[in-house]
Parts: C-alpha cells; structure tokens; sequence
C-alpha cells in the first residue's frame, strides 16, 4: 500500500474515532446519563435509549438515523414543535412499535390509541402537547416520522 494512501486511512480512522467519542458524549447528555460512569465490572449497565434532543423526552430507537433534510423544528418561548424523520435499514417495524410503547410512558406521555395497517401509527398525550409517530415499512428502510404540536385537551 502506499504511504499516502496509508496516511489518509489512518487519518479517517483516527477522526471517525473521535467523533464516535463525541456522538455518544452527545447521546449521554441528552439523556442525562453520567460519562464517566460505567458499571461495576460484571455488572451490566442499562443503557437509557437517547432522547431527540429539541424535546428532551422523546426516546429514539438506536438503529434509527435521523434524517435532517426532512425534519423541522419551531421554537417559541414556552413551545418546541417540530417534524422529526427517521430512518433504519432492515429494521422491524414491529420492535420500533414496541419500542415506543415501552419508553413513551416512561418518559412521561399518555397513550391514547394506535392505527395499524400497513403502516403503524401511535398516539400520545403529554401536559399541553400531543405527539404522533409514524412507522412506514419498506422493503429495505423503515422510516419514522414524528411529528409533536400542541394539544387543547392537556395530558
């Protein structure tokens, strides 16, 4: 191999390293879980799924990317609403349902009901907005869209 070539792997590996580290440095804050901490040894930890960010307490499946060219956030004083996008290759649309059926109530949001077709959808409830996610199957790519707003009936 030649020692450019070699130069400018070792050059990558050594910067997509480094934003691995900061990635889950990102996802730890999100989450409010502690860095440095980390379990006693042969104890395994449980690892909260991060959260989007913008809202702080919308649990996102790890296998899933999000998709900034298709999302959006508006933030007023005392309001964040938004479109999220997601997406995962050859993920099962069904372990993204129960996925949001398990953390959404853990952080907080009512359910109220589920439509399921060829697609799923899911609604919840939390103080004064409502949120609805959408999963869509593909042949290759599940997409995830979530969509949070305001809500007249309250939590």
């Amino acid at each position: 191999m030649h020692k450019t070539t070699r130069l400018a792997l070792m050059t990558m590996l050594a910067f997509s390293l480094a934003s691995c580290a900061s990635v889950k440095e990102m996802a730890a804050r999100a989450t409010g879980e502690d860095v440095q901490s980390s379990a006693a040894p042969g104890e395994a930890k449980a690892v909260p799924p991060p959260v989007i960010a913008e809202f702080g307490d919308i649990p996102i499946p790890r296998e899933l990317t999000r998709q900034d060219d298709q999302s959006f956030i508006y933030e007023a004083p005392g309001t964040v609403i938004g479109v999220m996008v997601y997406t995962g290759h050859r993920v099962d649309p069904n372990s993204i349902n129960g996925f949001f059926r398990e953390q959404m109530p853990a952080q907080g949001w009512r359910f109220i009901n589920a439509y399921k077709d060829e697609n799923i959808d899911l609604y919840y409830l939390k103080d004064n907005r409502s949120c609805q996610i959408s999963v869509k199957s593909g042949m290759i790519e599940t997409k995830v869209i979530i969509k949070v707003g305001p809500s007249s009936s309250g939590g």
